[in-house]
């Protein structure tokens, strides 16, 4: 029996308790079944109980399934009927015996369901699982995580051999996956701490984007997993793939391990913040007196990242042959010698030559005209670009291993990481973790807040 809506206008107002029942082998076309959702009516199909129609599918695949075959033959019938009664308009379009309605889809060959069948939304699902995979592995190859782009691609692998399985009803065999067999997935999962130095513990912000990412791609393989459950499961609690179940569960496993592992690398590896200088300048004694007066003291503006340094709110003018840079920020406390720390842009600008030096090293460096509100000082050197570095304190610099005076090459993960070398270590007791770029390498850089460096090697 196929029950059309207009069937359903014409008696669903004698319905009791708001209950149809129908016979055993009827279809619901889809506008009857719209009808009943939007009248809240409950359809009782003989024995077979309350059919759920007020959701996007049935409660399980056996029972669609059941309803699909009678469907079909229901469905060849009426068109072969309408064929032959057409023949005799000619006038009319016909349609072909066995065509399939665009709401429904072969599960396998012979086997017509409609689209809202469980396991053809899980099979939605593993593909959008599988897209998303895809879209991960241009983001870790961003990150420089080659690592996890492989990792990824064996899993893509596994998930289509998931889909191929299932489609031909075969078995689904496998050994090991990112190296670990099904039994050493489960066992690391439950015991990160013993495998990979790191605590269960609440997703954090702080793990990092490559974690967070993982996390989302576990999250979308429980639901894959749960949307198998839906469709292989029965009423009574039987699943007939139980092996599609095992391997997604363990797959969920898989990314859990991956997360753990990174934030075990990340807890191990030498990582700095990233501090970027703009152009400043740090005045002597004598030529602050020059500048702004006797017995001038520099107003603290902001407390710098460095113990006991400041960003004061006088600012000078800096003077070179071709061109001249306005408001350049004074940085307190005074030194024992004036030093201007500028970028290689700015150089070009004032037109001197560019010379890198470490902070307190004014050989070979040039010099300009500082203009101050009271008067001008004519610096005859301690022009540079400072040397890229790294300030620790005694600690930190004997955790890594490291000694002030020290050379590292540090890589920048940002959206254009970056490999810097040649870079400084400076040791103090006081001093605060961070490395320093000048402008022109952070915009090189493209850094932002959550950018870090991490140390390669000395």
């Amino acid at each position: 029996m196929i029950v059309t809506e207009y069937e359903l206008r014409a008696n669903w107002h004698k319905t009791k308790d708001k209950v149809i029942t129908l016979p055993q082998g009827s279809v619901i076309t889809p506008s009857a079944r719209d009808f009943i959702r939007s009248k809240g009516i409950d359809v009782q199909i003989e024995g077979n109980g309350i059919l759920d129609l007020h959701k996007n599918n049935f409660s399980n695949a056996q029972q669609t399934t059941k309803r699909a075959k009678p469907f079909e033959e229901k469905l060849n019938s009426s068109q072969e009927s309408q064929s032959q009664s057409k023949r005799q308009l000619p006038s009319q379009a016909q349609t072909s015996p066995g065509v399939k309605p665009e709401h429904m889809t072969h599960l396998r060959v012979g086997a017509l369901v409609t689209k809202t069948h469980p396991v053809i939304a899980y099979r939605g699902q593993l593909d959008l699982f599988q897209c998303e995979l895809v879209e991960a592995q241009g983001f870790f190859a961003q990150e420089g995580e080659d690592d996890l782009v492989l990792k990824l691609e064996e899993i893509a692998a596994f998930a289509r051999q998931l889909m191929v399985s299932e489609v031909k009803d075969e078995p689904f065999q496998w050994e090991s996956l990112i190296g670990l067999t099904p039994a050493e997935l489960r066992e690391r999962s439950h015991h990160p701490k013993t495998y990979y130095g790191v605590e269960h513990s609440p997703l954090s912000y702080t793990h990092g984007k490559v974690v967070s990412k993982l996390h989302h791609l576990r999250a979308k393989s429980r639901e894959v997993e749960l949307y198998a459950n839906r469709a292989f499961t029965d009423e009574d609690g039987n699943c007939s793939r139980t092996d599609l179940i095992q391997a997604l569960n363990r797959l969920s496993s898989a990314f859990y391990i991956l997360a753990c592992s990174v934030r075990g690398r990340l807890h191990q590896e030498k990582r700095v913040p990233i501090g970027t200088s703009n152009r400043h300048i740090h005045l002597s004694n004598e030529d602050l007196t020059t500048l702004y007066g006797e017995n001038y003291a520099l107003t603290i503006q902001k407390e710098l990242s460095q113990p006991g340094q400041f960003a004061a709110k006088e600012t000078v003018t800096l003077v070179g042959p071709k061109g001249c840079l306005e408001k350049v920020r004074v940085l307190g406390p005074v030194r024992k010698r004036t030093q201007a720390e500028i970028s290689v842009t700015d150089c070009f600008k004032l037109g001197i030559k560019p010379v890198i030096r470490d902070s307190g090293h004014h050989d070979g460096t040039p010099g300009l005209q500082i203009i101050g509100p009271l008067g001008n000082v004519d610096l005859e050197s301690g022009v540079m670009v400072a040397s890229r570095h790294i300030h620790l304190n005694l600690e930190e610099a004997a955790e890594w291993s490291l000694k002030d005076g020290d050379r590292v090459r540090v890589k920048v993960q940002s959206q254009r990481p970056m490999i810097f070398e040649d870079v400084l270590i400076r040791v103090h007791e006081h001093y605060h973790k961070e490395m320093h770029l000048d402008m022109d390498e952070a915009n090189a850089a493209l850094l932002d807040s959550q950018s870090q460096g991490l140390l390669m090697g000395v």
